[in-house]
Parts: structure tokens; C-alpha cells; sequence
């Protein structure tokens, strides 16, 4: 078998493998040594090839496609330093453990370290963000009996349900790139990926043994964010222990059965925070920053107050406040499971919560909060069945304090909490067929402008609203803002741009409209979101 044949059976083998485990798609971005596994992508009828003009574009893509389906995607690159463009979604990746096939391609062996051009030394180059990394060297007919083992290997690393998260493998191709494709390998069978951690009954027994006081359970409340796999058993526990929940629309919980405004309320004096003696927290952070500090309050004062059930293999206390790191898998089924059988009597927390929930649910419909009624009405907006995808600074936190119960299913991108590659996430979860909005700042799209290229010619539902007010809004909610006179802190931190993002968009093939009202004034929205939770005229 020729070099050129080498590369071209390895190459459709693998494809051939991964799609026996599950493979639908795979984000390309173009190049000349990453060919022969470009021209197998393209070849195989069963994979959704989405290419994209650059890396950093197409990677966040492959982490949006692995958000919305749990399945890992091929993301494919040349050699030299389109590699290192694919780094901010595999941290995210890695951080947040959603699967993605990171296949890089690189000259042979023979020409690293000896100045031979487009070639960097890819050596565990994403290092710990990565779950394994795969080095096969150059494809040759001596042992194609493990090609086969080596992608489900790669599969098994990525999608393995006790932590998943990216794979690299680093492709050396020797040239000719292009052959003809032999017979390939024997099939094997999928990998065994094995099953998420769980945790056992005398775990689940003391839980429930710290929250009784008495005859009654404690007062208390339920913190959920993403990695939650049991929504409605999160809902029923609550109701049975009388608690109200706390959670993002990360969750799955902000369908009824969680408070709306959690934010003000723990931004808002009041008694009901202060009462609340103990916090089990399932999933991911939320982005208040009013909701760690009561956490961190909460669990120091009582060393026994704070319980974290953690997704996968990952520790959530960034407080560093839980007695316990307990993992999520079934665990609130068996909570629910051992509440009902000691049949101890709820708290009242759940109706003072609520009472809370309501007043400032009264002053937001009186009131005409404008970059927050812009989120809350995307929300509202996005189909039965479909999703919508928040950049991460204010539009994350205005969906969070503000946005209303719907049934959308959220994405965001908080494990590294980048404003980079939003646009492209929204894509690939486009991609996996949903009806998809994006909720995005002026500067994060202008950060991911790149991934406008080519979007009018996608096959897919994608709504991009973008809130534009110039600058970086965010930052007024830091000390800076009021601690800098106004040139500097717009100098650093506004960071007004300037950019006609009608004309952007029109540049690129896309119908775009502009709603001109003044409501997009950084200084008018701070001034608004300050005077809602620090207003109180309840009598």
C-alpha cells in the first residue's frame, strides 16, 4: 500500500469507526495537510460537514453541536498554528466536559525541529484541558489492525459519561496526501463508555439526616445550574422539603418551578435570606455574584450548611463552603426518595421565598427595564422546542435575573465564561436541527464577527439579537466604574468601537434590521438594574 493509500484507508477508517459509535458531524476548517481526513469526512453520507474560514470559528461551532447533543463532532485543522486557534473551545470544553474529537493535522516526524515551515511542536499542546491525547504517527499498512481500536479509544476518552470532554489527536501525514482507499479493517463494536458517577446510600442517609431539626426539615433552598440530569426530581424534592429552588435556565428548572428573581432578592435586605440554614446546590455556578456571597455567607457561618452534588467528575464549590462533594447522578431521586420515607414536615421557606418572588415580579412589570426587557422578550420569543444560546456578561445575567419561565432549552458558555465564539456555538447547536436564537453584546460579536462569513448560506434557523450600547456595559458593575475618572474607565474598560453592525452583517450576505430607541445606553441600563434591587417600597 502506497503512502498516499495509507492515508487516505487509516482516514476513512476512523470516519467509519466513529460513525458506527455515534459520529454525526464534523466542523472543518481548510488546509492542505489535513486532507486525507477532510476528504473522508466529505465522502461518508451519514456526517453533517459544516467548513469554516477560520479556526477559532469552526471550534466553538464543534463545542455548540456538542452542548445540544451530547455527542462529540470532528473538529478538523491544518497544520502549524491553526492548532493553537482552537484553544479557547477546548478550554471551554474541557472545563465545562463536553465531548469534542479535537484532530489536528501535522507534517511527519522527520521534519519537526528542523525548520521546516508550517510545523509546531504539538505535544500535549492543549494539556490538562484535554481528556487524553493520541499521537498515531504517519498511516502505514504494517498495522491496520489498530486503527480501529485507536478511534474508539479517542471516542471512549471523549464521551465517556463519568467526565467527558475534549480528545487530541495530533495526525502526521506523510505526502502524496491523496490515494485510494483499500478494504478497511475488521468492524468492532462501540466502545463502552461507561456510566456517570453516582453517589451511595449512606451518602444520600447523612444528607438528610443534617437538614432535620426537630420534627421538620430546616429552612433551606436548592441552588441548580447546568449538569443537573434530573429536573423534575429536582422540582418534586423541593416541594417535598418546602424549599424554594434557585436556578439559571441552564437547569431545565426555570419552567414553574423556580423563583424568577433570586438576584434582587438576595441583593435586597430582608429576613428570609437570613433564616435559611441550609443550601443543597446541584449542577454548575449560576452568574450572581449576590448569590456566592450568600453561599459563602451561609456556609461559614454553619460549616454543615452547604452540599454540592458535582456533574460528572468535577468539584463545584467555588466558595469553598461545602461540607460534602457529592456525585449528581441520581442523587436527586434518592434524596426524594429518603425525604419521603422519614416523613418529616416541610419548612415554610418555600412560601416566604415565593412572597419575595412575587413583589419583585409586581415591580418588574411596572417597570420599563430596558436592555433586561430586550433579553427577557428574546426569551419569550424562541419556539416550542428550540433554544437560545447567551453570550456571557450581561446578557447571561439579564436572562438569569429577569428572563421569564420558558421551555427554550439555554446555553452558555460558562465554564471559562469567554465573550469569544458565541456566534459559533449558536451555529453548531443550529446545526443539530433545533430552531436556534443567539443573545449576544456589540463586542461579542464583534469578537466572533468571523463567524458571519458564510452564515447566509448555512441550512439552518438562527436568529442573532444583539444588543448593541457601544462598549462594554458589564464593567460598570465593577469597583472601577466608580474608583476611575470617565476617560480612563472608558478608555479600559468601556471601550466604545464605534461599528455600524447593520452594515457588518449586510457585508456579509445577511438580512439585518435595526431597532433605533435609546434604551441601549450603558449608564441608563446600569442606573436602571441598580435602582430595581435597591428600591424597596413593600410597606
Amino acid at each position: 500500500m502506497s503512502v498516499g493509500d495509507a492515508n487516505a484507508t487509516f482516514s476513512a477508517t476512523l470516519i467509519d469507526q466513529w460513525v458506527r459509535c455515534g459520529l454525526r458531524a464534523a466542523f472543518v476548517a481548510p488546509g492542505s495537510r489535513s486532507t486525507p481526513l477532510a476528504v473522508a469526512l466529505a465522502a461518508h453520507p451519514e456526517i453533517r460537514l459544516e467548513l469554516f474560514h477560520d479556526e477559532r470559528s469552526a471550534s466553538f461551532a464543534a463545542l455548540g453541536w456538542g452542548l445540544a447533543t451530547g455527542l462529540p463532532a470532528v473538529l478538523l485543522c491544518t497544520s502549524g498554528t491553526a492548532a493553537t486557534h482552537f484553544h479557547g473551545a477546548v478550554a471551554e470544553a474541557g472545563i465545562s466536559c463536553v465531548p469534542l474529537l479535537v484532530c489536528t493535522a501535522n507534517r511527519p516526524p522527520e521534519l519537526w525541529g528542523v525548520g521546516a515551515p508550517q510545523t509546531i511542536d504539538q505535544t500535549d499542546l492543549y494539556r490538562a484541558s484535554v481528556r487524553s491525547f493520541l499521537q498515531p504517527g504517519p498511516p502505514d499498512d504494517s498495522e491496520p489492525t489498530s486503527w480501529r481500536p485507536l478511534a474508539n479509544q479517542a471516542w471512549a476518552s471523549a464521551a465517556g459519561l463519568e467526565n467527558p470532554g475534549p480528545v487530541h489527536l495530533d495526525f502526521s501525514f506523510r505526502e502524496p496526501l491523496l490515494g485510494s482507499v483499500f478494504d478497511l479493517p475488521e468492524v468492532l463494536s462501540p466502545p463502552d463508555v461507561g456510566h456517570p458517577l453516582r453517589p451511595d446510600a449512606a451518602q444520600i442517609s447523612d444528607v438528610v439526616d443534617g437538614l432535620i431539626d426537630g420534627d421538620a426539615y430546616m429552612a433551606g433552598a436548592i441552588v441548580a445550574g447546568r449538569g443537573e440530569s434530573n429536573p423534575s426530581a429536582v422540582a418534586a424534592l423541593a416541594e417535598a422539603l418546602g424549599w424554594p429552588i434557585i436556578a439559571d435556565h441552564r437547569s431545565g428548572l426555570r419552567n414553574g418551578a423556580a423563583l424568577r428573581f433570586h438576584d434582587a432578592a438576595l441583593r435586597s435586605p430582608n429576613d428570609i435570606t437570613d433564616a435559611t440554614r441550609r443550601i443543597l446546590r446541584f449542577g454548575e455556578p449560576l452568574s450572581s455574584k449576590a448569590l456566592g456571597q450568600w453561599i459563602a455567607r451561609t456556609g461559614t457561618n454553619d460549616p454543615h450548611a452547604v452540599v454540592s452534588f458535582c456533574p460528572w467528575s468535577r468539584r463545584i464549590d467555588p466558595e469553598r463552603v461545602a461540607r460534602s462533594h457529592i456525585p449528581e447522578a441520581n442523587a436527586a431521586e434518592m434524596l426524594l426518595a429518603e425525604v419521603r420515607r422519614r416523613g418529616v414536615a416541610s419548612s415554610s421557606a418555600r412560601a416566604l421565598w415565593g412572597s419575595r418572588d412575587v413583589h419583585f415580579a409586581t415591580r418588574f412589570a411596572q417597570s420599563e427595564l430596558d436592555e433586561p426587557g430586550i433579553a427577557a422578550a428574546a426569551l419569550a420569543a424562541v419556539p416550542t422546542g428550540g433554544a437560545l444560546v447567551v453570550s456571557s456578561s450581561m446578557p447571561v445575567r439579564d436572562i438569569e435575573w429577569f428572563g421569564p419561565d420558558s421551555d427554550a432549552t439555554v446555553y452558555s458558555n460558562r465554564g471559562a465564561n469567554g465573550i469569544d465564539g458565541v456566534v459559533a456555538t449558536a451555529i453548531g447547536v443550529a446545526c443539530s436541527g433545533v430552531p436556534t436564537a443567539c443573545l449576544i453584546g456589540d463586542v461579542a460579536l464583534l469578537h466572533d464577527q468571523g463567524s458571519l462569513v458564510g452564515l447566509s448560506k448555512r441550512a439552518i434557523d438562527l436568529k442573532i439579537v444583539v444588543i448593541d450600547n457601544d462598549g462594554g456595559g458589564i464593567f460598570s458593575f465593577l469597583p472601577q466604574y466608580e474608583q476611575l475618572d470617565g476617560e480612563t474607565y472608558e478608555l479600559l474598560f468601556g471601550t466604545p468601537h464605534g461599528s455600524d453592525l447593520r452594515t457588518l452583517c449586510e457585508a456579509h450576505g445577511l438580512s439585518a434590521s435595526r431597532v433605533e430607541i435609546h434604551h441601549t445606553d450603558r449608564e441608563r441600563s446600569f442606573r436602571q438594574r441598580q435602582a430595581f434591587v435597591q428600591q424597596d417600597d413593600r410597606s
